[in-house]
């Protein structure tokens, strides 16, 4: 965690030449969907000698709905307040119908792990990791949530790290947007990069504790049933979005084709 994410005043004047190319290359590769390799270390620019890493999973980084997010921050506020909230016949609590269905009786939800359901399932997390991301530690937090916290170094910026942490969420796997496992940037902040750049990543989403998260990729990406997303999917997700970002810095993505909605 002691290098620092600089941020470029422009393209640099020194620019290597073959960098620079290889940052062309890449570019190419993002807008055009194609499959980019990474290293057990996130780099996206060499490979390691030791082999192992995988690819970035196909996909499309999302975007959040503004509708759609404040429609879930009402339901967020009810739910926290013990107020009515009326379902369909389908159990949709975000488009209730006119007439039918019924409201949610009050009580308080008894939360169970996923990993206590299913401990097959953390047994693959634990070996998808160890192939793909094996310097990654995994920690239990204060209220039961398991996550992985680890560096990417991406290579578009040269040696620069992103400490990240990617946390479970207690209903892992689900079909969200952004996965049921969030991405946080923990060194550099994400809040400290947004008021140092003077504009906000479109492809962010925000928690309960109003803590910002890389929205990794879209819900139509996330697997589940006898296929699960895994963490270390997320988390080659989270190299894209940080490949995507690093470009931008250095001048080679421009800021509206980075935040464009379903262009990455």
């Amino acid at each position: 965690m002691d290098k620092r994410i600089i941020i470029p005043a422009g393209r640099l004047a020194n620019d290597d030449a073959a960098a620079k190319r290889r940052r062309e290359e890449l570019r190419e590769k993002l807008l055009s969907g194609k499959k980019i390799p990474i290293s057990p270390e996130g780099s996206v620019t060499k490979l390691s000698e030791n082999g192992g890493g995988i690819t970035i999973p196909s996909g499309k980084l999302a975007i959040d709905d503004a509708a759609a997010k404040r429609r879930r921050e009402e339901l967020r506020d009810k739910l926290l307040s013990g107020k009515k909230i009326p379902i369909n016949r389908e159990g949709s609590v975000i488009n209730p119908s006119e007439g039918g269905g019924i409201t949610i009786p009050s009580g308080k939800l008894a939360i169970a792990q996923w990993y206590e359901k299913d401990p097959s399932l953390l047994i693959a997390e634990k070996a998808a990791m160890t192939h793909a991301f094996p310097h990654f530690e995994l920690e239990k937090l204060d209220d039961g949530r398991l996550a992985w916290t680890g560096s990417l170094n991406v290579g578009v910026m040269g040696d620069s790290s992103w400490y990240i942490m990617a946390v479970y969420n207690n209903n892992h796997p689900q079909q969200i947007m952004g996965s049921s496992v969030r991405v946080y940037l923990v060194e550099p902040d994400i809040n400290d990069l947004i008021k140092d750049l003077g504009w906000k990543p479109a492809h962010l989403l925000i928690d309960s504790d109003n803590q910002l998260y890389l929205c990794t990729a879209e819900a139509g990406n996330i697997k589940t049933g006898k296929e699960v997303t895994s963490a270390a999917s997320v988390i080659a997700w989270a190299v894209k979005w940080l490949m995507a970002f690093e470009l931008v810095l250095m001048g080679d993505l421009s800021v509206e084709k980075f935040n464009e909605h379903g262009g990455l």
